[in-house]
């Protein structure tokens, strides 16, 4: 299908999958390539990245941006059955979006959660995936996988300086949040921690994040589903991937550190790697221009 055609002109979107579920899409710029970036499914919306991701359709870029909202998000309809609100199970909303855009192939991008969602897409859809970029990505694993993480954060919290920051990042990870306002504030409490340096970047991060309205019912439906057994066994499935693979992560990101990145380029063959000075877990906005230039190389 053309870039031209009407599916992907710049502006907001939805259609109706064959389940018959609506799904809401969001298209930036008008450049030859089409890369799909998942939004995470714990309820944050494609907003954050449509903002941020902008200079990717600069011409030097020549990218079109297809933010997909993924089931329960914004205008995109809850699955029925709340056992279909995982991870593994939003990966269908990927092929539902290549289903009606009429593309043999998906070049996708995903951050955080939306790598997780993007990996299960390559795992279980592996003929219609063709580059893969992974930024700063979850990866639902082993308990071997998990303790190294847990390892790696604390070695990283211990260095931090925002002591209250870290004191509320602490806490809410035993807390029951109640409500989106409770997610929200959990979120800007512990904000500066998603920086390498807050002074210099926390601004324009929390000027992203006012604009996107967090989720409670998304987070919990999908939090109850991907730590079940039967999904939670993505880093042993990894070698399934068969896309031309790119894992970008920051150096000091304690939300999904290093390790899971690693992780990933070990499990998935001829994977490249790179790991960003100076950044966390916005290594886009933190560090544009060596973003930039490893997305250039990638596609080079």
């Amino acid at each position: 299908m053309s870039r031209r055609s009407p599916y992907l002109s710049p502006g907001p979107h939805s259609f109706r999958t064959h389940a018959g579920a609506t799904l809401t899409y969001f298209v930036t710029g008008t450049g030859e390539r089409v890369l799909v970036n998942v939004a995470p499914g714990w309820g944050c919306a494609s907003v954050l990245y449509q903002h941020s991701f902008g200079f990717l359709s600069q011409p030097q870029f020549g990218f079109t941006l297809v933010h997909l909202e993924v089931r329960g998000t914004r205008g995109s309809t809850a699955a029925e059955d709340k056992m279909e609100m995982g991870s593994w199970h939003m990966a269908e909303d990927l092929e539902a979006l290549r289903l009606h855009l009429g593309l043999s192939t998906l070049d996708v991008l995903g951050h955080a959660n939306g790598g997780c969602i993007a990996l299960w897409y390559a795992i279980r859809f592996p003929a219609r995936i063709r580059r893969l970029v992974l930024v700063s990505p979850q990866l639902l694993g082993t308990t071997e996988l998990e303790t190294e993480a847990a390892a790696a954060r604390e070695r990283l919290l211990a260095a931090r300086v925002e002591e209250q920051a870290v004191d509320c990042f602490r806490r809410e990870q035993l807390r029951n949040l109640r409500n989106d306002e409770q997610l929200a504030q959990a979120i800007r409490s512990t904000m500066p921690l998603y920086l390498a340096r807050p002074e210099r970047d926390l601004d324009a991060l929390g000027e992203l994040f006012a604009l996107v309205a967090p989720q409670i019912t998304c987070w919990r439906a999908q939090t109850a589903i991907d730590q079940r057994k039967q999904f939670e066994d993505q880093a042993e499935q990894l070698s399934s991937v068969t896309a031309q693979t790119l894992i970008i992560v920051g150096q000091e990101d304690l939300i999904y550190p290093v390790v899971v990145a690693q992780r990933v380029a070990k499990g998935v063959r001829g994977s490249s790697l790179r790991v960003l000075d100076d950044s966390a877990h916005f290594p886009w906005i933190e560090q544009r221009d060596s973003f930039s230039r490893t997305i250039l190389a990638f596609y080079s």
